[in-house]
């Protein structure tokens, strides 16, 4: 069975259990101490799964895997922006004026 723009249906099934188990992993890391890894290496790793779940949402729920790159840049730009404000805000850890 096809859904949307011909995709199959067993396509979605298998992205809507990559999302599951993907956010899962991030609730289970963030409710149970693993490893004895700092909290803010935990946060780094669950934002890196959102990060993922987002983009396999966008690829294929909104269907941008199959439009034009410019619009793909477009989509993407914000995470130059976010990129640069880390790195202003982190640079101060290195940096003190």
């Amino acid at each position: 069975m096809a859904g949307p723009r011909g995709v199959s249906t067993r396509l979605y099934l298998a992205i809507w259990g990559w999302l599951a188990g993907l956010m899962l992993l991030g609730v289970f890391l963030s409710e149970t101490p693993v490893l004895r890894v700092p909290h803010a290496g935990i946060v780094l790793v669950v934002v890196l799964l959102s990060s993922i779940k987002a983009a396999l949402v966008a690829l294929f729920y909104m269907h941008l895997k199959e439009d034009r790159r410019l619009l793909a840049l477009v989509a993407l730009a914000p995470f130059g922006l976010i990129a640069l404000a880390l790195g202003v805000v982190f640079s101060s850890l290195f940096i003190r004026l």
